[in-house]
């Protein structure tokens, strides 16, 4: 009981010191009236305080783990012929830095399929304990001092891999460095040269990639920041990447001649080198999960006045004078940083605000707003994200900052005080275009940019008419109550549709009730696109029933009590089994199964696990009573190839003509013949089947996504 207390003293207190009691009352009274006074108070706290991370702090900034050979060892490196990867790790002197720097490679790497090379740039050192302490390396020794520069173009010759890292010895990586390089290449098509994240030992950060500026000069972007800030964590371009960590595929280095030697012994010519690379028509990109802990000072020492350190300032001139045109595009020092730091200037910046961010596998909206991101990621747009649920899945976050979306997590972001307005403010002359999704999360946010005349673009998207889901809801069970909520969720939307700039929206048949009372452009777009199955397993290699959807949906938890109710027995009967899969499967839904023993019920399957099923399946149910939108699951089951039964609700919002061949089943007695129909024909299965597939095609494809968003964006 004390412990209960205390939890609800820290809420009132923490309510207490919110600059913004005024909007909270506002809401907590909303709430209420909707839900009633225990279920009103205890949803502001779910929303507020449990489900929404509210009063995360900024991660703390944690010192790294310092590696320390342990000289007795004898460590065997991969010992392959034909390596993917070749480390080159220049050195002179330093040997107990350079044993550290390949331990690290050595314990942090699941993918192995590299050799290390060390460039020893001492005549009077064999590195004999290197040679000692590991089996399969490889060294270069060279006969005089080449200097820094040309002691790693002569190690690339002697190079056996497709890809090529240049690695410094007073470096230590860190967990799956080599393999997150990798997947850059993997994943960005124009990717010449990838480097790493540099952090100093205390756990600031080194840089986020580089900023090159007018003059020639250069940021090391961060510098000495928390490196777990949103503008350090995604996949981005660069002006370059410092030479520290960085991998280039060796056709690309050939190509160019390796490093200038113009640039001998050291300095710009990794600057130099990412000029070189975006003269060849590639991008150099800043991969922020491949970590790398850089000791700054131990390779070229920090006093400009003497040593190679002495040749930054000579080097920065020669930079000058060979890319001056190149550099009249730059900004001048410390001039537009918001877009200089991902090289976005002259591209839109969009920001887009949801709930929380997608989780594909989890629901349908989730599904659209990441086809929605992706297709602007491909018409070249930088885009944000922000959700009001900043408990965020490591999983679904590391998925899209990797796509290159910077997502903005951390207690400047809350929605709770609101201190995502801070941010707003700061950028409102840096985002040209903001995509908000739902009414619920974002009247505030589209009412702070109407009160701070924002100059962009406003784009309401509400997923669908969800009002008149409830409407038809209300009417079936004569529930007052849901009925009440249904206005008051109109009222809602109909203010986000009518001060939003455009909308989208996703069905034909909504569009054509909105444009009777709003006023503002309004947009048809479709919720998704596929990639349609080439190859669909013949009809007898199938069997069963699927039905897929998020529990936390009452149609679907609906759809499913009235199906395994009223309409599953006699199927049941002849042998037809049924897969149901959704996340937050309630206990009235698996208790079926001690009444079924042909039910299978799946609560959280992976993507490819769902596509697994779809290969198997011969037709997926979808026996909506209710509902609004166009329904992703059935436009999924059609892209795999395999007929839907569902009712009229399940077919809502689709472009139709008079080739489309589906129509509903609405009754059980319908349900029950239009099942049986297709799972025992196999030219009507056939005829579902191939027209699935090119109504997917030609209605759910991205080009039509991106047509609308350049349409509206530009």
């Amino acid at each position: 009981m004390r412990k209960k207390a205390g939890k609800y003293i820290n809420y009132i207190v923490k309510f207490a010191q919110s600059p913004n009691k005024k909007d909270i009352v506002k809401e907590l009274s909303a709430e209420i009236k909707n839900k009633g006074f225990l279920h009103g108070i205890q949803s502001l706290l779910h929303r507020k305080v449990h489900g929404k991370g509210t009063y995360n702090q900024a991660n703390e900034i944690i010192p790294f783990p310092i590696l320390k050979f342990d000289k007795r060892s004898k460590i065997v490196l991969p010992g392959t012929i034909t390596p993917k990867v070749s480390i080159i790790i220049p050195m002179y002197h330093e040997v107990d830095f350079t044993l550290n720097c390949v331990w690290s490679i050595y314990i942090n790497n699941i993918f192995t399929n590299y050799e290390i090379i060390i460039a020893n740039d001492d005549p009077d050192d064999d590195t004999p304990l290197l040679k000692e302490c590991f089996e399969n390396i490889r060294i270069i020794k060279n006969k005089v001092n080449l200097g820094f520069l040309k002691n790693c173009n002569n190690a690339a010759k002697s190079a056996k891999g497709e890809y090529l890292v240049f690695l410094n010895n007073d470096t230590q990586v860190q967990k799956n460095w080599l393999s997150e390089l990798l997947y850059v290449f993997e994943n960005f098509s124009k990717a010449g040269l990838v480097g790493s994240k540099l952090v100093y030992p205390d756990g600031r950060l080194q840089e986020a990639g580089g900023i090159v500026w007018q003059d020639g000069s250069a940021w090391n972007y961060g510098n000495r920041d928390n490196p777990s800030k949103p503008e350090y964590n995604y996949v981005k371009e660069a002006d370059y990447i410092s030479g520290a960590a960085i991998m280039i595929t060796r056709e690309l280095w050939d190509e160019i001649g390796g490093f200038d030697e113009n640039f001998v012994p050291a300095y710009y010519e990794d600057t130099d080198l990412c000029f070189e690379v975006r003269k060849k028509g590639r991008e150099v990109i800043f991969q922020p999960f491949s970590v790398v802990v850089h000791f700054e000072g131990i390779s070229h020492g920090t006093n400009l006045d003497s040593g190679i350190k002495s040749y930054q300032e000579v080097n920065k001139n020669k930079f000058l004078a060979k890319w001056h045109d190149e550099l009249r595009k730059k900004s001048r020092n410390g001039e537009h940083v918001f877009s200089e730091r991902d090289r976005t200037r002259g591209h839109k910046h969009v920001l887009v605000v949801d709930h929380y961010l997608p989780r594909i596998d989890k629901d349908a909206g989730s599904r659209c707003i990441s086809n929605f991101i992706d297709s602007m990621l491909e018409l070249g747009y930088n885009v944000k994200f922000l959700g009001e649920n900043q408990v965020i899945s490591n999983q679904y976050e590391k998925s899209f900052r990797e796509k290159g979306v910077e997502v903005l997590k951390g207690s400047e972001f809350n929605f709770f005080d609101q201190s995502w307005k801070h941010y707003l403010k700061a950028n409102l002359d840096n985002i040209e275009v903001v995509l908000l999704s739902r009414a619920s999360v974002c009247a505030p946010i589209i009412a702070f940019l109407k009160s701070n005349n924002y100059k962009g673009n406003i784009i309401y998207f509400g997923h669908d008419l969800g009002y008149l889901r409830l409407e038809k809801e209300a009417a079936s069970k004569n529930d007052a109550g849901l009925l009440n909520q249904a206005k008051r969720i109109k009222a809602a939307e109909d203010f986000m549709y009518q001060n939003a700039d455009n909308s989208l929206v996703l069905s034909h048949d909504e569009i054509e009730y909105l444009r009777k009372y709003i006023t503002k452009p309004i947009h048809y777009i479709p919720a998704y696109f596929f990639d349609v199955t080439r190859e669909v397993a013949p009809y007898d290699k199938r069997e069963g029933l699927l039905f897929v959807g998020g529990f936390n949906h009452p149609p679907n938890k609906d759809a499913m009590a009235w199906f395994l109710d009223e309409i599953y027995e006699p199927l049941h009967k002849q042998n037809i089994s049924l897969t149901i899969v959704g996340s937050l499967m309630p206990k009235s839904i698996t208790a079926y199964k001690h009444k079924f023993k042909l039910l299978n019920i799946l609560s959280d399957i992976s993507v490819d696990e769902l596509n697994e099923l779809y290969k198997k399946t011969r037709i997926a149910i979808v026996p909506l009573r209710y509902g609004a939108g166009v329904k992703g699951k059935v436009i999924e089951a059609m892209s795999k190839g395999v007929p839907v039964v569902g009712t009229d609700i399940a077919f809502e919002g689709m472009p139709k003509d008079d080739k489309f061949v589906c129509h509903g089943a609405n009754t059980m007695e319908q349900m029950l013949s239009e099942i049986a129909d297709v799972y025992y024909d196999e030219a009507k299965w056939k005829c579902l089947s191939e027209f699935g597939l090119k109504y997917v095609c030609d209605n759910f494809n991205e080009a039509k996504m991106k047509d609308v968003f350049k349409e509206i964006i530009g």
